[in-house]
C-alpha cells in the first residue's frame, strides 16, 4: 500500500509539473480538433483505455487525459514542440512519462508513443459532442426478433447519452455518437474502446429513423469469458408515446417530468420511478427503464428531482420527507388522468430510492398499489454509510486493521451527530481533535469525515449543515416498512458493496413476516453488484468493467408488476415503425 501511495503522490507531482509546461506551445502548433476522444495506448500488445479531451484556453491548446482502468483522472498533458508541425504531447503513464507524436484528423488520432527505451502506439477516435435533441430522438425499443428487444433512453449519470439494455443477451451499456449516423459502445459500461457495439441509423424513404443496424461483438473484460455475437437490423417499435413536461406541485415546489404511455388500450397501470442518491442532480433520464416498461404495457412517470432539470426546489436541503412528498404529488397527478388507472399505480425505488419508497407509501395513506425496490438497505442511513466506507477501503487494498480503524472513526462521527440534538462548540472541538489526530493516516481520505475539520457549530451555516446531516443519518426505514401492506418486491445483489445484503435480506423478510404482509418477496441475486450487474467482486472500481446484468433482473420486474396489476395475458408484439403519426413517438 505504501508503494501505491508513493506512486499516487509521484503521479500528482508529475501532473503538476506538466500543467506548468502545458502553456509552452510551439510557435506553429498543429491543427487541434477540439472535443472528446477515446482509444487506447498499446505497449507490447497490452492496451490501456484512455479518454482524451482537446480544448483551448487563454494560453492555447490544452490536452487532458483520463485512464479509468488505472484510476488516473484529469491529467493535463504537456504539448511538445515539433519541427514537423505534427501533434505531440507527453503525459505520465505508470511510472514513466509517455511521449506521443503523430497526426490527427477530424475523426482519428494515430501515432507512436515512447516510454524510455520502449515503443508503443496511441490510437483515438473522435466522440461527437452531445446533442440532446439528436440523442433523445433515438430513445425507444428496437426489435431484432420477436424475443430480442433492445431498449434505450438517455441517462443523466452518463451525461445524457443513451443507456441501453438488450433483452436477449442481458448486455447493457452506453451509446455515444461516432458520427451523425453511427453510435458506438465499448466493451463495458465504463470502457468506451475498443468499439464493441455499432448502431448505425436506418432511415425510411422519407428520411425518418425506422431502425438501427446493430452489431455487437462484445468480449467481456474484468475476468469474464462471455462473448456476444448479435447482428441484424433492429426495427424501431411503435409501442409508446410520451406526454412531455407533465408537472405537479408539492407545496411551493413544482416538479416536471415525462409520462411514457404504452400504445395498448388504457387506462394503464403506472409506476413512478424514484431516484437514487448523490452525484449529479438526478433528472427524468433514467436510461432505458421508461421505454422498457412501456413496451411491456406499464406507463412510467419519470421526473426531474427537485433542484434538477426543470424542477424547482433545493436538491441539497431536501429531506426524505420532502422527497417522499414529491412522489406522492406525482401519484396524485396520475390519479387525475383518464389514461391512468388510479388503483394500479406503484413505485419503483432504486438504491437510495429504497429509503424513500416506504415513506411515500405511508404519506399516500395506503393508496399506492405496489412497491418495487432495487438495492435498498434496512440500516439507518448513517449506519449504512459506515458499511460503504469499509468497502471503499477494501476496494483500495487496505488491510482489515486499517478498515476497522476507518469504520470506527466514521461510526464515531455518525453516532456523535445523531445522538446530540444540540452540538456545543466544546463537544465539537473534542471530536475534531480525534479526527485531526489521524488525518495523516493513509486510509483517512476514504473515511468520509474530512469535513469535520472544516465545519463548526459555532457558525450558523455549520450548525445548519450538522442539523441536516442528523435528519438524514437518523432516518430508519424499518418502522415504515412494518406499515406497508401493499405487495412488495425487493431485489438485492449478493456482492452489493453499498448495501449489506447479508444483513438486509433476512431483516426485510422478518419485518414482512411479523407485519403480516404475505405478498412481499425479497430476492437475492448471486453475483449481483449494487446495480445488479453480474460482478466478480462488487467493488466500485470493477463496475466500469462490467457489461451484463444478472439473469432475471429486468424480466422479473416486468413479470412481477404485470402479475400484480392484472396484465396476465402474454404481451402482443407491437407493430414496427414505418412512419411517425405524431410528435410524441419517443422522447424528443
Amino acid at each position: 500500500m505504501s508503494t501505491l501511495i508513493s506512486h499516487f503522490r509521484r503521479l500528482l507531482v508529475t501532473a503538476s509539473f506538466l500543467t506548468g509546461t502545458a502553456s509552452k506551445v510551439p510557435a506553429q502548433s498543429p491543427q487541434l480538433f477540439e472535443g472528446d476522444w477515446v482509444g487506447e495506448v498499446s505497449v507490447a500488445g497490452a492496451p490501456t483505455f484512455v479518454r482524451v479531451r482537446f480544448a483551448r484556453d487563454s494560453a492555447g491548446p490544452v490536452v487532458n487525459l483520463d485512464m479509468p482502468t488505472t484510476q488516473t483522472w484529469g491529467v493535463r498533458a504537456g504539448l511538445s514542440p515539433n519541427a514537423d508541425n505534427a501533434l505531440a504531447f507527453h503525459f505520465p503513464f505508470g511510472r514513466d512519462t509517455a511521449y506521443f507524436e503523430g497526426t490527427n484528423t477530424a475523426s482519428s488520432v494515430d501515432g507512436r508513443v515512447r516510454f524510455g527505451a520502449r515503443d508503443g502506439s496511441l490510437h483515438l477516435v473522435h466522440r461527437l459532442a452531445y446533442d440532446s435533441a439528436f440523442v433523445r430522438s433515438l430513445a425507444g425499443n428496437y426489435a431484432i426478433a420477436a424475443d430480442h428487444i433492445i431498449s434505450m433512453g438517455p441517462m443523466d449519470e452518463a451525461g445524457g447519452w443513451l443507456s441501453f439494455f438488450d433483452s436477449k443477451t442481458r448486455r447493457g451499456g452506453i451509446l455515444y455518437a461516432l458520427s451523425d449516423s453511427t453510435f458506438f459502445s465499448g466493451p463495458s459500461y465504463g470502457i468506451d474502446y475498443p468499439i464493441a457495439i455499432r448502431a448505425s441509423i436506418h432511415r425510411d424513404g422519407g428520411g425518418r429513423i425506422d431502425g438501427l443496424l446493430w452489431s455487437d461483438d462484445t468480449r467481456e473484460r474484468g475476468g469474464g469469458r462471455r462473448e456476444t455475437r448479435s447482428k441484424g437490423l433492429a426495427r424501431r417499435l411503435d409501442d409508446f408515446t410520451v406526454a412531455k413536461d407533465v408537472s405537479f406541485t408539492n407545496g411551493d415546489v413544482r416538479l416536471v417530468g415525462d409520462l411514457t404511455l404504452p400504445k395498448t388500450p388504457g387506462p394503464h397501470p403506472a409506476v413512478i420511478l424514484i431516484h437514487g442518491c448523490c452525484g449529479s442532480k438526478p433528472t427524468r433520464d433514467f436510461g432505458y427503464w421508461s421505454t422498457y416498461l412501456a413496451h411491456h404495457g406499464i406507463a412510467v412517470l419519470a421526473y426531474d428531482r427537485r433542484g434538477g432539470g426543470a424542477s424547482g426546489g433545493d436538491f441539497n436541503s431536501a429531506t426524505y420527507d420532502d422527497v417522499a412528498g414529491d412522489v406522492v404529488a406525482g401519484f396524485d397527478m396520475l390519479t387525475q388522468r383518464r389514461d391512468i388507472d388510479p388503483k394500479r399505480i406503484g413505485v419503483f425505488g432504486m438504491s437510495n430510492g429504497g429509503y424513500v419508497a416506504p415513506l411515500a407509501v405511508a404519506r399516500a395513506g395506503g393508496r399506492i398499489a405496489f412497491v418495487v425496490v432495487r438495492s435498498g438497505s434496512t440500516r439507518r442511513v448513517g449506519d449504512n454509510i459506515d458499511y460503504e466506507v469499509g468497502n471503499d477501503l477494501r476496494s483500495h487494498g487496505f488491510d482489515s486493521i486499517a478498515v476497522a480503524r476507518a469504520v470506527q472513526l466514521r461510526r464515531r462521527v455518525t453516532d456523535f451527530v445523531i445522538d446530540r440534538p444540540v452540538v456545543t462548540a466544546a463537544a465539537w472541538d473534542t471530536l475534531r481533535a480525534e479526527v485531526r489526530e489521524v488525518r495523516n493516516e493513509p486510509w483517512f481520505q476514504w473515511s468520509r469525515v474530512i469535513w469535520v475539520l472544516y465545519v463548526t457549530p459555532a457558525d450558523s451555516g455549520g450548525a445548519l449543515y450538522i442539523n441536516s446531516l442528523r435528519r438524514s443519518w437518523s432516518y430508519d426505514p424499518i418502522p415504515l416498512w412494518k406499515q406497508v401492506t401493499a405487495p412488495v418486491y425487493i431485489m438485492l445483489g449478493s456482492l452489493d458493496r453499498s448495501v449489506p445484503t447479508a444483513e438486509s435480506a433476512p431483516l426485510f423478510r422478518n419485518v414482512f413476516r411479523e407485519s403480516g404482509n404475505h405478498d412481499a418477496t425479497v430476492r437475492v441475486y448471486p453475483q449481483g453488484n449494487h446495480g445488479l450487474l453480474a460482478a466478480h467482486s462488487g467493488f466500485d472500481a470493477e463496475a466500469r468493467l462490467l457489461s451484463y446484468y444478472v439473469p432475471g433482473f429486468q424480466d422479473s420486474v416486468v413479470s412481477w408488476i404485470r402479475k400484480h396489476v392484472g396484465l396476465t395475458q402474454p404481451r402482443s408484439h407491437a407493430r414496427l415503425t414505418t412512419h411517425f403519426s405524431d410528435g410524441l413517438r419517443g422522447p424528443h
